[in-house]
């Protein structure tokens, strides 16, 4: 999922580029800059998130990423650095490493726990699942690769296996990241049907609407209940049962929503986009056009949601002044 053109060519105003580089020197010569440049995006992101709060993050990534593409080391080195931006610095770097040492913590302990093969591609794969997990998706896309970057670049795979914690992770291994390792094992063992039910989306999105910019978990759990039906057209390898529906479209929400990635659709997928499309048509006929795709059924207790063309229960009428669009 792409933001909408007019962010990603956002120019930012002259006064936040030069905090955020001013940010940025100070961050450098405070820490270290980091070789990766998307690890460096991601503390620009962190760096505009601190300064302009209120900013969408969809902005936040287009003007880090814009500052990002016009940086030259003169400007670091001729940037002037104050308080402001040293607090800046020494905030985002906090915030950054508590999250990499929680992602770490987790990753450490699901190893241990369950001895998974892990090749490069599965240590990415399992730290970009792991993020969500650790920052509540209270996250940027700039500081969400950024932040995996980091994760499986100091990441020591070698010691996980051998049992050693090292010292700045014994303070974050607790419960809490036994919990949160059992949590990514479930993650981890729905990632085939998660990876279909992205695809399914990414279809009907492209295919029917192209002006979506959010991905309601309404539209997630349809594509799942389609999906979990049409299992045989995806040569999975066993039938597949899902374990935590909330948690697979929280995955899915993460992926097509915060990083905007999913793989490109397959033949299956585009056929069950079109049998979506056709249920969320047929629904609106039926409700005089009361479906949002951004939206989602969330149970009385808050702890579940579904799809109105999937669930018995039923969307509360909306306020006679608004109207239900697709975002």
């Amino acid at each position: 999922m792409m933001p909408p053109e007019d962010l990603t060519s956002a120019a930012p105003a002259p006064e936040t580029a030069a905090t955020l580089i001013s940010g940025l020197s100070a961050y450098g010569r405070l820490y270290g800059l980091p070789n990766s440049p998307e690890q460096v995006q991601g503390i620009l992101g962190t760096l505009l998130r601190l300064y302009q709060p209120d900013l969408p993050a969809a902005l936040v990534d287009a003007v880090a990423q814009r500052v990002l593409d016009g940086l030259t080391p003169d400007d670091l080195n001729n940037a002037i650095v104050d308080r402001v931006s040293s607090a800046l610095a020494k905030t985002a770097h906090r915030w950054q490493q508590q999250l990499s040492d929680q992602a770490k913590g987790v990753l450490t302990t699901y190893v241990q726990r369950y001895r998974p093969t892990v090749t490069p591609d599965a240590l990415s794969s399992m730290a970009t699942a792991v993020i969500p997990l650790v920052s509540d998706g209270n996250i940027t896309r700039s500081e969400a690769i950024g932040l995996v970057s980091q994760v499986v670049q100091t990441f020591d795979l070698g010691d996980a296996l051998r049992d050693v914690v090292p010292a700045e992770l014994a303070a974050v291994i607790n419960a809490s990241s036994v919990a949160l390792a059992q949590t990514l094992a479930t993650v981890l063992s729905q990632k085939p049907m998660a990876e279909a039910v992205g695809e399914t989306v990414t279809a009907y999105v492209e295919k029917y609407a192209p002006g979506l910019v959010n991905i309601g978990s309404d539209l997630i759990a349809t594509a799942l209940s389609a999906v979990l039906k049409n299992q045989v057209d995806f040569n999975f390898d066993a039938q597949l049962a899902v374990v935590d529906e909330q948690l697979l479209i929280e995955q899915v929400s993460f992926q097509l929503n915060v990083l905007r990635q999913s793989p490109p659709p397959s033949k299956p997928a585009w056929a069950i986009a079109e049998q979506i499309n056709t249920a969320v048509e047929r629904y609106r006929q039926e409700h005089q056009g009361a479906l949002d795709v951004t939206a989602g059924l969330v149970s009385n207790d808050g702890l579940s949601v579904s799809s109105p063309l999937t669930s018995t229960r039923r969307l509360p009428e909306p306020p006679p002044s608004s109207s239900a669009s697709l975002g």
